[in-house]
């Protein structure tokens, strides 16, 4: 029985979704689990979007790559995991919008048990990556979903990402890349979710036995 990791991402210029990018990789290396990876769509106008030629081609080029998530697709996973940029130490717009429309999915419990994790990415040290993954995680927490941060026993943590999530400082315009400790905490945090996921998914089936 496989483990269905789903990473549902809001990215401008295409920092997000490297991290994104790796947690799927780190998902990857447990047996038995499928990664499937969904970019929120755009809230912006077209018009606007097109005056900064690298988001236009960044959002082109994404779209293409990532199809937008639905209520089904958060359904039929057994873990979830949100990333987002910051705004103003909060998530985007675009995300919560997104989130916003899961009610029905709250109303018939549908979310309930399944594991989550969040990651995000800022533009400068101090703007708030830690406020963001907390506040990510409280929509979580009234779905009923088990969330799941990064242990301190993954070394890369003591210079880079969060004990709640995978992080980084990508430069106003997305024009810094993540350095390897942040890419190996995103990783980890792939890992650590779908082994979770699928621990749970082995317990309940003997329980149903």
């Amino acid at each position: 029985m496989s483990v269905k990791l789903l990473i549902v991402f809001y990215s401008r210029y295409g920092s997000t979704a490297k991290l994104a990018e790796s947690i799927a990789e780190g998902a990857k290396k447990v047996d038995d689990t499928e990664v499937i990876m969904r970019k929120v769509r755009e809230t912006a106008p077209e018009s606007v979007i097109k005056r900064d030629k690298r988001w236009y081609e960044a959002n082109l080029n994404m779209s293409e790559k990532y199809p937008e998530p639905t209520l089904s697709d958060l359904e039929n996973a057994d873990s979830i995991v949100f990333g987002t940029p910051t705004r103003y130490g909060n998530m985007s717009a675009e995300l919560k919008l997104f989130l916003d429309t899961t009610g029905p999915l709250w109303a018939t419990g549908k979310l309930i048990g399944k594991v989550a994790a969040v990651f995000c990415t800022n533009s400068t040290a101090h703007s708030g990556k830690e406020s963001t993954l907390l506040s990510m995680m409280i929509p979580l927490l009234h779905h009923g979903m088990i969330i799941v941060g990064i242990p301190p026993n993954i070394k890369e943590t003591v210079t880079a990402g969060s004990y709640y999530g995978a992080t980084y400082t990508a430069g106003s315009t997305g024009e810094l890349p993540p350095s390897n400790e942040d890419l190996k905490v995103a990783e980890a945090l792939g890992i650590r979710v779908a082994e979770v996921a699928k621990a749970l998914q082995i317990g309940r089936r003997e329980n149903n036995a």
